[in-house]
């Protein structure tokens, strides 16, 4: 884990001295899950962002030994958004695992390429962002592997329909002899396991929670829902690795997971200014809510939430959290909406206020979409966190940002655009939509930060047949636009979704 702060003075040193410790390797690793096929895709905002020419883009199928089975490079050189079927692109090898590299000859500026990995299955689909990767050197690896924590953040639901699973990735050399080292906290129960693990150079292996914790089942009523879970993973040098991590049904093999977050309560990092916010879309006729895990910093935080309405802005009623407590903190904002009686909803912001004039750098948490309906499916869980004034920020930095929607007939897929924070003034949005042969329509709205700007795919373009995954590139005068999708499966009522770049 890097420290925020580091970060902070890293990007500084950045914008003082672009041609200082500059970067011209990207990478990610994507893992071919069963019962779908696997996708990568991106929008070409080397060139729409920073104007290069070209990149080249490397993609290496990999076996469960950790051997090369076949690669191809080609170049990404036009303004357009390039889709991948990794599945079928490499079907006679039967691959587990992907290794996806870009190369430039210019700064990068990011070793973490803006690339979404797609599966998509009979009823389902999951999108998650780029979330492990191999290091490009020892310097990087002294900076992101100094300090390793456990990872957390994530939805723990196991009954007779649904399992929680997690994915260990490995980097570039062999895991032997190692343990994972969980722990399962509810209320006052504790829960702690040790699971040893051997496994080869760039592959990975999925872990099921019912196994794990089959013992603590028996006589249970094979349920366990809620709870804190950790994951303390092997240390591996010149990787960061991240777990996926989600709910999958048991029948069906749908799955919806997000990338696993720091476990920061044993780090002691703060902002000097106590207060952290982040302004979210409100998806009508949608399920919205928030779930925050305590995995930060020690301390003792006072949540609340702000609905912004045209009557005004409802303010909740006050949720105190601590480091130390035993469970999630879940908020339907869903309820409070209703219980107002509040019809025009569009945007929600979540605040945190700090004890002692102080609060944690990373204040993060789950934002949880999904269908209204009784069918019991699964819902998307995006993985985000709150911002604080006190964040290093450029002087005239504009928004520019960029994420993936879905086009097809089976989808209900939507995007809401708002600014992080509810204060300042209304701005001109700018929102191109591009798919795999260029630009094909832009919009022109304004955006008000007590607001968010929704649209759904078939606003934008004719539902297809034929899967298609296209993005959007957003540009306004405010630095803090943001941006968050959701798919959802017309029959099963699945959901996934991501935010942007």
């Amino acid at each position: 884990m890097k420290a925020v702060h580091q970060v902070q003075k890293d990007r500084i040193n950045y914008h003082a001295q672009p041609k200082k410790n500059t970067v011209h390797r990207s990478s990610l690793l994507v893992t071919s899950m069963p019962n779908s096929e696997t996708w990568i895709t991106f929008v070409n905002h080397f060139l729409i962002k920073r104007g290069y020419e070209s990149v080249a883009l490397k993609m290496s199928a990999i076996n469960k030994t950790g051997h090369l089975l076949d690669s191809l490079t080609m170049e990404v050189n036009e303004p357009k958004v390039y889709s991948f079927n990794l599945t079928k692109m490499f079907s006679k090898f039967n691959p587990t695992n992907y290794l996806i590299e870009f190369f430039s000859e210019k700064n990068l500026f990011i070793p973490f390429p803006a690339v979404i990995i797609s599966h998509f299955g009979k009823d389902f689909c999951n999108v998650v962002h780029a979330y492990n990767r191999i290091l490009n050197d020892v310097f990087e690896n002294d900076q992101i592997n100094k300090t390793q924590v456990s990872e957390a953040s994530f939805d723990l639901d196991i009954n007779n329909k649904y399992d929680t699973f997690f994915n260990l990735s490995t980097g570039m050399s062999d895991v032997n002899n190692s343990s994972l080292l969980l722990s399962y906290e509810k209320n006052k129960k504790k829960i702690k396991k040790k699971i040893k693990i051997s496994l080869p150079r760039l592959s990975y292996k999925s872990f099921y929670l019912s196994k794990i914790f089959s013992k603590e089942l028996h006589g249970n009523g094979k349920e366990f829902n809620g709870g804190v879970v950790r994951i303390k993973q092997p240390k591996q040098n010149l990787f960061f690795g991240r777990l996926l991590a989600g709910i999958i049904n048991k029948k069906t093999k749908a799955f919806s997971a997000n990338h696993t977050y720091y476990d920061s309560t044993k780090k002691n990092e703060y902002f000097s200014l106590p207060n952290s916010f982040r302004t979210y879309p409100f998806f009508k006729n949608f399920v919205n809510k928030i779930t925050m895990y305590p995995i930060f910093s020690p301390s003792k935080l006072t949540i609340q939430l702000k609905i912004h309405s045209k009557k005004g802005t409802f303010l909740s009623q006050k949720f105190k959290f601590l480091s130390t407590s035993s469970f999630p903190l879940s908020i339907n904002v869903n309820d409070f909406v209703e219980s107002e009686n509040l019809q025009d909803v569009t945007a929600f912001t979540l605040v945190a206020d700090g004890s002692e004039g102080r609060i944690p750098t990373r204040v993060n948490h789950q934002l949880i979409y999904g269908e209204l309906t009784d069918k019991n499916s699964l819902k998307c869980s995006i993985n985000t966190s709150l911002t604080n004034k006190s964040m290093f920020m450029p002087k005239k930095k504009k928004g520019f940002i960029w994420g993936q929607f879905i086009n097809h007939k089976d989808y209900n897929s939507k995007i809401g655009f708002c600014f992080s924070s509810p204060e300042g003034k209304s701005d001109l949005i700018k929102i191109d939509f591009y798919n795999s042969k260029g630009r094909f329509k832009s919009k022109k709205k304004i955006l008000n930060p007590k607001e968010s700007l929704i649209f759904s795919a078939n606003e934008i373009l004719n539902s297809s047949k034929k899967l298609e995954l296209n993005w959007y590139v957003a540009k306004c005068i405010r630095h803090d636009l943001t941006a968050f999708s959701v798919h959802t499966h017309q029959l099963s009522g699945n959901s996934s979704g991501e935010h942007n770049f």
